[in-house]
């Protein structure tokens, strides 16, 4: 976390130090003018406070490229905020992969590793796999903030609380095992799915979404109002305990039903697009759009990496920590 040096305890200079630091951290670059208007901070004020966070490694002046026209007069000032001046890490722990996405802060990804597990795979082994793929993942990439983590089961409090795929699996506590070098988040696979979906994928811009992960079994993943809904013990949509023998159609439509979304997702292996499709526009109220997710194997790892990014702009723009 980033603090302005001198120890100012003002809570002014903490307002106006976060408004410079997100303008940033929003755009690509800024003009010290562009910065001062987008910011609402005085001119004096920004250029101090950019000094600062310059110090702190999260903040620099963009020089003019080699070979651009100089401008008459004095040159202006741009700045950017330094996404490449830490990482994050989204770590899927699932029943036939554990895979590992690096990150800077942008979000742009730049380091990848992966290895196959199968659902037979025991706890130990799964971890130890896991912990290869993270270091292997990691490798190159210094100033980790936050990793985040998506597996399968009931997640609370990091916890593996309720599981009935992998064996040995309930009980397991994520941030004890992983760890020590930064803080850790974790939670399902599935609900991570979906905030990929929102964040990277076919539900951006869309606020009430149902996504459907397929597989061996089915889950549910609900984003409403934009956020993601887990229920009172984190184990909203997981459909698939009930094993209907006639599959999950009619289990979907009722979700759907239950909730009216905007948007229903559909991702995992195996194409029930066409099928759902189908089903809903004959079972539902009114019509509901349907896509096919496009984030492929990725699509957990990335919302592990987009859980990790959310606690890392928290900590950014904390009025009680951070410059």
């Amino acid at each position: 976390m980033a603090r302005l040096s001198g120890g100012d305890p003002s809570l002014l200079r903490r307002l106006n130090a976060i408004a410079v630091l997100r303008a940033l951290y929003e755009a690509e670059e800024l003009t010290l003018a562009e910065l001062v208007k987008t910011s609402a901070v005085s001119r004096p004020t920004v250029e101090e406070i950019a000094t600062d966070l310059g110090e702190q490694g999260l903040v620099e002046e963009v020089p003019l490229p080699p070979g651009a026209p100089r401008p008459v007069g004095r040159p202006a000032k741009r700045y950017r905020f330094r996404h490449e001046s830490g990482h994050v890490a989204g770590l899927e722990i699932g029943p036939r992969q554990a895979l590992c996405l690096v990150a800077d802060l942008r979000g742009e990804v730049v380091g990848r590793a992966k290895t196959g597990l199968t659902p037979e795979t025991d706890a130990a082994t799964r971890l130890a796999t896991a912990h290869r793929v993270l270091a292997a993942a990691l490798e190159g990439h210094a100033g980790v903030r936050v990793l985040g983590i998506g597996t399968t089961g009931v997640v609370s409090g990091g916890k593996v609380v309720h599981n009935y795929r992998l064996p040995g699996w309930t009980g397991v506590d994520l941030p004890a095992e992983f760890g020590g070098g930064c803080p850790v988040l974790a939670g399902n696979d599935t609900e991570l799915a979906t905030l990929a979906e929102h964040w990277r994928g076919a539900a951006r811009g869309v606020d009430d979404v149902v996504y459907v992960r397929t597989g061996h079994t089915v889950s549910l993943g609900l984003l409403l109002g934009g956020k993601l809904h887990a229920g009172h013990h984190g184990a909203a949509g997981e459909i698939g305990a009930l094993r209907p023998a006639g599959g999950f159609a009619e289990l979907v439509a009722a979700t759907v039903l239950a909730v009216d979304p905007q948007l229903v997702v559909i991702g995992g292996t195996g194409d029930l697009t066409a099928k759902l499709r189908t089903e809903l526009a004959r079972l539902c109220l009114f019509p509901v759009r349907v896509e096919t997710s496009a984030l492929g194997e990725d699509s957990v790892a990335l919302g592990a990496v987009r859980l990790a990014l959310n606690r890392v702009e928290r900590d950014l723009f904390s009025v009680e920590d951070v410059a």
